[in-house]
């Protein structure tokens, strides 16, 4: 019988002598592979959230009213944006001044705002499913403003007063007909405190009746107060951002303003892997115990071996073999406990909204060079345990072994 097979044979009969050091290794790499596989996925689907976030991708245009040299955001400048190489898409903002009051609310002056495709407010209740595109005449309210619960109004038609300039700083109230068909957090105030979204004909329509302009000339003479230009990755904003500087349009990107996240990030990633680190290397110092004692505890058998014929050599490559093989099996043994783990916590975890959008739907698994890398971790570690009692009990003559015990 060769020294793997005797390896092999001895460990199958001598199963319970191996049982603490498999039980250790088995729940240390079950304990890692959860770990890794929540952790690993949820790093990954948050950095690519966050990195091509429409956030992320955005290139913000002003308009600089003060500024006599400054460009009108216009239809053509809409035009102009939207034929950049990296540009996915243009979203041109618009707001002016509405009111609205009855019996139950006292008073509210909101802003009729044009909205985005990319980035709708968080809907609270709506007349329909699909609330977005919004028709002409249509408005979706903050649930509350100023004091006023505005949820009663949802699903009815309201008249609100606008204004309309009759001279050169002279206006008259007017008054225009929306119907209500959701109402969105008031939290949600990317577009400023108070901003009710409803579609461009009306926000444009309302808008140039302020500015005493025709409507189809308030686009040139006036403009838009805003343009988001989204990239189509978040790599193509920096070349995006230059393309409209270089038009000659003020524009910052949201990336400019978070350049700390993607550090934060990194930290984040590092704090993880090093607590993980630090329950490896607690559980695996247990590990070298646990071999170091095992080995010791095969001497006198060791003695006998070398007593009948087997060599140095051939004692601590079987002493090696085993230990290598349990580490083996013990490594597979955890891997599947780690990924049923990983799989259990994920499903539990996706319970909470906050978190379900970072766990995908999928087995967490984690990479096929991480769960290798973790197996040759543990081979390492187990068999630099074993090397220095196994190499002195192979070491040992064979009367002066067979006397340990």
């Amino acid at each position: 019988m060769n020294v793997l097979a005797l390896a092999a044979a001895n460990v199958l009969a001598l199963w319970r002598r191996f049982l603490g050091l498999a039980l250790l290794l088995t729940v240390t790499t079950a304990l890692c592979v959860t770990a890794f596989g929540i952790t690993h996925q949820a790093e990954t689907t948050a950095r690519d959230r966050v990195r091509e976030a429409t956030a992320n991708r955005s290139v913000v245009v002003d308009r600089l009213p003060d500024r006599a040299d400054a460009k009108p955001l216009s239809a053509a400048t809409v035009r102009t944006l939207a034929a950049l190489p990296a540009a996915e898409s243009v979203e041109p903002r618009a707001q002016v001044s509405f009111g609205y009051k009855d019996d139950t609310v006292a008073g509210v002056l909101l802003y009729a705002t044009t909205a985005r495709a990319s980035q709708p407010p968080p809907v609270l209740a709506s007349t329909r499913a699909a609330l977005f595109p919004l028709a002409d005449g249509e408005i979706v309210l903050p649930r509350r403003s100023q004091g006023s619960d505005l949820s009663p109004l949802l699903g009815r038609t309201l008249t609100v007063t606008t204004t309309r300039q009759t001279g050169d700083g002279e206006g008259t109230g007017d008054s225009a007909t929306v119907t209500v068909v959701g109402l969105f957090d008031p939290g949600w105030q990317l577009d400023g405190p108070d901003a009710a979204y409803t579609n461009d004909s009306t926000v444009l329509r309302w808008a140039a009746a302020r500015a005493g302009v025709p409507e189809t000339d308030y686009l040139d003479t006036v403009g838009y107060g805003r343009i988001t230009v989204v990239a189509r990755t978040a790599q193509d904003v920096p070349a995006l951002l230059h393309a409209v500087q270089t038009a000659g349009y003020a524009a910052v990107s949201t990336q400019q303003e978070l350049t700390e996240l993607p550090a934060a990030l990194d930290l984040i990633r590092l704090a993880g892997r090093a607590l993980l680190a630090v329950l490896a290397v607690l559980a695996l110092l247990g590990t070298v115990v646990l071999t170091g004692a095992l080995a010791r505890q095969r001497t006198r058998e060791v003695g006998i071996l070398k007593a009948v014929g087997f060599g140095t050599r051939h004692v601590l490559t079987m002493l090696l073999a085993e230990t290598a093989l349990v580490t083996a099996l013990s490594a597979a043994a955890g891997i599947t406990l780690g990924l049923t783990g990983a799989t259990a916590a994920a499903t539990a975890l996706r319970h909470d909204p906050s978190l379900a959008p970072y766990l995908p739907h999928h087995l967490p698994l984690p990479t096929t060079g991480l769960l290798a890398a973790l197996t040759a971790l543990l081979l390492a570690i187990t068999l630099l345990g074993a090397w220095h009692p196994a190499h002195r009990a192979a070491r040992l003559a064979p009367g002066d072994a067979i006397k340990e015990w």
